[in-house]
């Protein structure tokens, strides 16, 4: 599933005002044309205008007929003129955790060597809250963003590549940040997902003869799908039958650290790992995956409370029995935050560059060494 009908108007208006064809004060298209020129009943005509009222975008002045753009809405025409305000803009995930904070260190070291600041964005894996920010942005002039795209249940390269989108319209330099979409064709800085996975599956199997795995995996993004095929080319490279191991994809956006061992969905997860005889261990593609599966093998009789933890990152690979080696694949957070910040400090200040990716190693260890 991508966009429902209502936001596809909502962002089909959007780009209309962004491009300076509906400027601010402009009255725009009655409901009827607007149902007409977007193919969707008035009602969905509605609620999409509703959302822009609602979100000070639109508004209906009392005394006059329509809606109009709002002259304060906070959305440049790309065709502005840019000046340098020493301001980037930051969305990436959440920067509570270890992870997002190295990320944010290493970004704002690099910045403030240049003397640029920070705006940022907790992503939280809200794309509204993404979109709205990037919106405010725009007043704001910015220099250049670093984006991390934001994974949501439905729609993750279509709702994406909309933000996108957006900012090549307005010309503002960006580099994508640990996850891009297909074709993006975008400065981009990442680990390199695929290597980091398969070294990690590589080791654990060779350390514990382990035949048949669980591979606890999340919703569907670059950075997932990369690690699972790392883990597959490890399964291949050691002789196993890819066949033979179980593949469970829960909706990793519904395990928050503060979720409950007694959460309804912990339950789900249960029923979805099912029959795990057989199998000697499980990997789990990030922290969240790796608690949620741990609270359920934990109903299911495995010692693996100690795995619970909603403070755990990387990509972890776990013994069922909770005695042989459980390895992990941490990411270098600090040094993709700094990597980001450089590659777009040199896209701001040579913006004929040619486009760069670059993809970072990850350190396999011991966990808890």
């Amino acid at each position: 599933m991508g966009y429902k009908k209502y936001e596809m108007v909502t962002r089909g208006i959007l780009g209309k005002i962004e491009s300076g064809e509906w400027g601010p004060g402009t009255q725009i298209l009655a409901e009827r044309k607007l149902a007409e020129l977007f193919k969707v009943s008035r009602i969905t005509v509605q609620k999409a205008l509703d959302d822009l009222v609602e979100r000070n975008i639109l508004e209906r002045p009392s005394g006059r007929n329509g809606t109009f753009v709002r002259s304060d809405s906070g959305i440049s025409s790309g065709m502005a003129s840019r000046k340098e305000s020493r301001l980037v803009g930051v969305a990436i995930d959440d920067i509570s955790d270890s992870f997002g904070a190295h990320i944010l260190r290493g970004i704002e070291d690099c910045l403030w060597n240049r003397r640029y600041h920070t705006i940022i964005c907790n992503v939280d894996r809200n794309f509204r809250k993404v979109e709205d920010y990037f919106l405010s942005l725009s007043e704001q002039n910015i220099d250049g963003v670093i984006f991390s795209p934001v994974i949501e249940s439905n729609g993750y390269e279509e709702k994406n590549r909309t933000i996108i989108d957006r900012l090549d319209r307005q010309k503002t330099p960006l580099v994508l940040l640990d996850r891009t979409i297909t074709d993006a064709r975008r400065n981009f800085v990442s680990t390199n997902h695929r290597e980091a996975s398969r070294r990690l599956a590589t080791d654990f199997i060779a350390r514990g003869k382990h035949r048949r795995l669980i591979l606890v995996t999340g919703v569907s993004c670059s950075s997932i799908a990369e690690r699972e095929e790392g883990f597959l080319d490890a399964v291949r490279a050691a002789g196993l039958d890819p066949d033979e191991q179980r593949i469970v994809r829960l909706n990793d956006n519904l395990l928050f650290p503060e979720l409950r061992s007694d959460s309804p969905y912990i339950e789900e997860i249960r029923e979805a790992l099912g029959d795990v005889d057989g199998a000697t261990g499980f990997v789990a593609l990030n922290g969240r995956l790796l608690r949620g599966a741990s609270l359920a093998l934990c109903r299911m009789g495995f010692p693996l409370g100690r795995f619970t933890r909603p403070d755990l990152h990387g990509q972890f690979a776990v013994p069922l029995d909770g005695v042989g080696d459980t390895l992990v694949s941490v990411q270098p957070a600090y040094q993709l935050g700094y990597e980001a910040a450089r590659l777009l400090l040199h896209g701001i200040e040579t913006p004929a560059s040619a486009t760069m990716q670059i993809r970072l190693d990850a350190d396999v260890t011991l966990f808890g060494e």
